[in-house]
């Protein structure tokens, strides 16, 4: 009897050893302009190829102001130094950068109570460049307010 317990003991021991090591592997930093970005309540995930991220981290590291509305699931932010506005739904696939309206493949949403936002989008619409590194699981992001064209491409 004490050998199953045992046994039983060491096997969820194993168990438990080889799926935090999965975890840790599935981890996501995301870098603006060398600094990691920090997320305390949601981790980055992805989702139909694309990287979400809670939205005031990545709004904040990349210099603008974010203000939510509770009542319509808005997010409006304004970069200061790019002049530029990015406002969007939470649940839609439309983001808006000024006046101009950009198709999103994945739509902001909210995932435990935190509000989560397409990071290349959001980043790109910020005069931002975006790399994604594969091996790392790191998306790298470089901001660039000389930049004047936006795109929205890649995995990031």
């Amino acid at each position: 009897m004490n050998k199953k317990i045992i046994s039983f003991v060491l096997a969820l021991s194993s168990a438990a050893a080889v799926t935090t090591g999965v975890l840790a592997d599935d981890e996501i930093t995301v870098l603006v302009n060398g600094t990691a970005v920090e997320f305390e309540d949601q981790a980055p995930f992805i989702e139909n190829d694309r990287t979400l991220v809670p939205m005031r981290a990545i709004f904040e590291a990349l210099g603008a102001y974010v203000d939510w509305d509770e009542e319509t699931k808005t997010i409006v932010s304004y970069d200061p130094v790019s002049d530029v506005s990015i406002t969007m739904q939470a649940d839609s696939n439309v983001m808006f950068v000024g006046e101009k309206e950009v198709t999103l493949d994945v739509p902001a949403k909210i995932v435990n109570d935190r509000t989560v936002v397409p990071v290349r989008a959001v980043a790109e619409g910020m005069n931002s460049i975006v790399d994604w590194d594969e091996e790392t699981r790191t998306v790298i992001v470089e901001k660039n307010p000389d930049i004047v064209s936006y795109t929205v491409c890649g995995v990031g």
